[in-house]
């Protein structure tokens, strides 16, 4: 009998891989609604669960802020914002924003992106206002200066604290800079030139572009922002930013206990990622050239999804 290549080795595996993949994908009561793995550019496994298909758009919940760090890296790359490491205050008007004070002159963009301004944040302690627009924000009291004028608890730069409020500040920003919103700069500069065509992406209560989630997003297009990131952002971002960008810029926290972190985007040994509530996330495994888009039931549910993506879609090399 003659030997097996490599090759038909290697097929084998990779079937058998997304074999085992599909049924943990088709049991009953399954969490997770999609499931899209490409390989080399090539889509080499794809799952919709019964209320949803290719055409679905996706709640990507915090994944979002991955998005907002690529809007960064264009704007960077463009020279219309100078440096990672300008103060987030040359992009605000002061004499519109009394919380604008000397507590917070040191906070750059790099902070913003790596999740070290310094802020008092619980996130045990997460209410309405941080999901979207609220009735707080839409009174007498402004969503910039609330986010500003939080107690500084750790010098900027020193400690990582998820902190998706101060996320918000990179949507003024990007907006200030570009002259547009936020969701108008990526609409031209990153989701056109991807094919990405159908979207939505909600606002704050003064019309900002919400960037600390509030982004919904096929499968099929979050598994093209994965590519982007394979590519080392094609010939959209500067290769230099992404790699800066999934670089360890501190040891990370929760809500992730066992991934570093970068700008906006968690790091693991393998691979690095986007992350939201509910186990939404984007993968991206260099050396295995390989990526994968998942989304899931919106709650707090353990679905597991690292899990299969490591056993299931990681090993598919596997001997």
């Amino acid at each position: 009998m003659q030997k097996e290549s490599r090759n038909e080795s290697s097929a084998r595996h990779q079937d058998n891989a997304f074999t085992a993949l599909r049924h943990a994908l088709e049991a009953e009561g399954s969490a997770v609604r999609t499931f899209v793995v490409l390989r080399d550019g090539q889509l080499a496994f794809e799952h919709y669960r019964h209320d949803s298909s290719p055409e679905t758009l996706e709640n990507i919940n915090s994944a979002t802020k991955s998005v907002v760090g690529l809007a960064v890296g264009i704007a960077l790359g463009e020279g219309l914002l100078p440096s990672l490491d300008a103060p987030i205050c040359d992009f605000i008007d002061a004499a519109r924003n009394p919380a604008l004070d000397d507590r917070v002159r040191s906070i750059t963009l790099r902070h913003l992106l790596n999740m070290t301004a310094g802020f008092e944040w619980d996130q045990g302690a997460i209410d309405d206002c941080v999901l979207g627009p609220c009735e707080r924000f839409a009174g007498g009291e402004d969503r910039l200066t609330f986010v500003l004028s939080r107690p500084i608890v750790h010098a900027p730069g020193t400690q990582f604290v998820y902190d998706t409020h101060a996320v918000q500040l990179l949507s003024i920003a990007v907006e200030t800079v570009a002259g547009r919103t936020l969701e108008q700069y990526v609409r031209e500069k990153l989701f056109a030139p991807l094919g990405i065509d159908s979207y939505e992406w909600i606002a704050d209560e003064a019309g900002h572009t919400f960037a600390g989630r509030g982004l919904l997003l096929r499968a099929r297009d979050m598994a093209k922002l994965a590519t982007l990131m394979l590519d080392r952002g094609g010939q959209i971002i500067d290769a230099s930013f992404i790699d800066d960008a999934v670089s360890v810029h501190s040891e990370g926290g929760p809500p992730m206990h066992d991934a570093r972190y970068g700008y906006l985007w968690w790091i693991a040994p393998r691979y690095f990622f986007a992350a939201g509530f509910g186990e939404q996330f984007i993968f991206v495994a260099p050396e295995e050239r390989i990526v994968a888009a998942v989304t899931c039931d919106d709650d707090v549910v353990h679905k597991g999804v690292r899990a299969l993506f490591e056993r299931h879609v990681l090993r598919i090399d596997s001997d």
